[in-house]
C-alpha cells in the first residue's frame, strides 16, 4: 500500500524546496513509510497547503498531523523513546518552529538578493508558466505576514527584524549543536522526529545557493549540526531506483483523483494541538522535560547578560 504525500517539488539537490515538506519526507524515510511523493502546488491540493497526505479517502495537512498518521499506521520513528525524551521532542519541535523556521523563511523570502536570484526562480519552475509570473510574489506577501506575526515586531523595520530573527536562529543552532554532542542523532543511534525536523530546516540552508549568507555561515561553523545533515543525506535521502517520485497529477485530471470535500477529514491545526497538549501536560514547565529547563536557563542567562550590559552603559 502506497501513501500519497503531496509536497513542494525538488530543488537545490533536495527532494523538496520547502522546510516542512522536507521534514515530512525525512520522517517517512526514517520510519520506512511507503510514501509516493507527488510534486504539487497548493492550488492542486484539497486543503490549499503543503505538505498534504491522502490515505483511505482521508486528507491530512501540516507536519504534526501527518506524523501522527504515520504513527497510527505503524510507521513510528520514536518507538524507542522514553517519556522524558518524548517530552523533550515536543519542546524541541516548538523551539525550532518559533526560533529557527522564521529566520530561514526570512532569508529565503524577504532578503531581496536571495528571493530574486534563488527562491523565486525555484518556485517559478515548480509553478510553471504562466502561474510563475504572479504566484511567487503572492507567496512572498504571505511569508512576510507570517514572519511579522512571529514576534513583537511593531514599529520595527525589516532590518531590525532581520537582526532579531538571525540572533534567535544562531542561539537555536548553538543549543541544537550542544544537545547533539557526540551522538550520531539527537537520541542516540536511531534518528527520530527531532532529527527529521532539524534536517528539514537546516538542509535548506546548506543546499540553497544563497547570496546573503549570514545564518548559513553560522551553520557551517556548527560542525556537529552540519555533519548531522550530511549523515542523514548520505544514509536516508539518496534515492534508490525503486523510489517513486511523480509529477503533479493536475495534467491528468487531478481533481477527479481526489475524494469529495464532504468526505474529507482535514487536520489543519496540528501546531495548535501540539502546543495545547504541551500546555495541558505541563511540558514546558514539567520536570520531565530536561530540554525545557535547559532552554529556560539559556534564556535567563541571555536576559541577565543584557541587563548587565545596559547597567554598565548607564
Amino acid at each position: 500500500m502506497s501513501i500519497d504525500l503531496r509536497v513542494w517539488g525538488e530543488a537545490w539537490g533536495l527532494p523538496s524546496v520547502d522546510p516542512v515538506c522536507l521534514s515530512a519526507i525525512t520522517y517517512a524515510k526514517f520510519s520506512l513509510a511507503p510514501i509516493e511523493e507527488i510534486s504539487s502546488t497548493p492550488a492542486e491540493t484539497v486543503t490549499g497547503c503543503l505538505p498534504e497526505l491522502e490515505l483511505n479517502e482521508m486528507v491530512y495537512s501540516d507536519l504534526f498531523s501527518i506524523i501522527g498518521i504515520f504513527r497510527r499506521e505503524g510507521y513510528n520513528a520514536d518507538y524507542n523513546l522514553t517519556t522524558r525524551q518524548q517530552a523533550d521532542t515536543l519542546a524541541f519541535l516548538s523551539y525550532i518552529e518559533r526560533k529557527l523556521k522564521p529566520a530561514i523563511l526570512y532569508a529565503l523570502w524577504l532578503d531581496t538578493n536571495n528571493y530574486t536570484k534563488v527562491t523565486r526562480p525555484a518556485y517559478a519552475k515548480l509553478y510553471g508558466f504562466p502561474r510563475s509570473l504572479w504566484y511567487p510574489g503572492k507567496m512572498r506577501e504571505k511569508m512576510e505576514n507570517y514572519i511579522l506575526n512571529c514576534g513583537s515586531f511593531k514599529k520595527k523595520n525589516l532590518q531590525d527584524i532581520e537582526k532579531i530573527l538571525y540572533t534567535e536562529a544562531r542561539e537555536c543552532m548553538d543549543i541544537l549543536e550542544k544537545k547533539l554532542g557526540q551522538e550520531k542523532y539527537f537520541f542516540g543511534d536511531r534518528p527520530t522526529t527531532i532529527d527529521a525536523a532539524c534536517y528539514g530546516h537546516l538542509a535548506i540552508l546548506l543546499n540553497a545557493p544563497l547570496l546573503s549568507t549570514e545564518i548559513k555561515i553560522h551553520l557551517h561553523a556548527c560542525e556537529k549540526l552540519k555533519n548531522h545533515c550530511y549523515r542523514i543525506d548520505k544514509f536516508f535521502m539518496k534515492r534508490s531506483s525503486s523510489s517513486t517520485i511523480t509529477p503533479s497529477r493536475e495534467n491528468i485530471n487531478h481533481s477527479s483523483n481526489l475524494p469529495n470535500r464532504d468526505t474529507v477529514v482535514t487536520v489543519g491545526v496540528g501546531i495548535s494541538l501540539m502546543m495545547l497538549f504541551a500546555v495541558v501536560q505541563g511540558i514546558f514547565t514539567h520536570k520531565s522535560s530536561l530540554l525545557a529547563r535547559q532552554l529556560q536557563n539559556h534564556a535567563n542567562q541571555i536576559i541577565a547578560v543584557k541587563k548587565i550590559t545596559v547597567t554598565s552603559q548607564l
